[in-house]
């Protein structure tokens, strides 16, 4: 059920799929070895920008977790910046673990993909590399 909820979310398809950013991605795992899995995509409203919707929890053990945050966008409104180099900012990050909504800016690193994140002007700023799943 979940899933054709998120079908419709997605508009398919990219033109430049080395420079994208489309796929499910494993957030960073926290000190208790938890992560998110991440599907991002073109946004449903506006296929130029990029969200994301968190898949799953995963605890520390490996094994899927229930959690209010699974099925709520974690990326919202990435803009490509001007050449679409394979970096995306002026977006939103919603971290869970302290439910705030950061400005964001991604871009595709050799490791993955890295997320960038600030709140308050940019004196508080968080960031992580996540790794494609799919």
């Amino acid at each position: 059920m979940r899933w054709a909820v998120l079908m419709g979310f997605f508009v398919v398809g990219s033109a430049h799929a080395n420079l994208s950013a489309d796929g499910v991605w494993r957030t960073q795992a926290s000190d208790d070895g938890a992560y998110l899995t991440v599907e991002i995509g073109a946004c449903a409203d506006n296929a130029a920008r990029v969200c994301g919707v968190i898949l799953d929890l995963i605890d520390g053990n490996g094994e899927s977790a229930e959690s209010e945050a699974v099925g709520k966008y974690i990326i919202q409104n990435m803009r490509p910046v001007d050449g679409n180099d394979g970096s995306w900012h002026k977006g939103s990050i919603w971290a869970p673990d302290d439910d705030k909504t950061y400005k964001s800016k991604m871009a595709l690193v050799e490791d993955g993909l890295k997320v960038s994140g600030c709140v308050f002007g940019g004196l508080i700023c968080r960031s992580q590399v996540w790794l494609r799943v799919e």
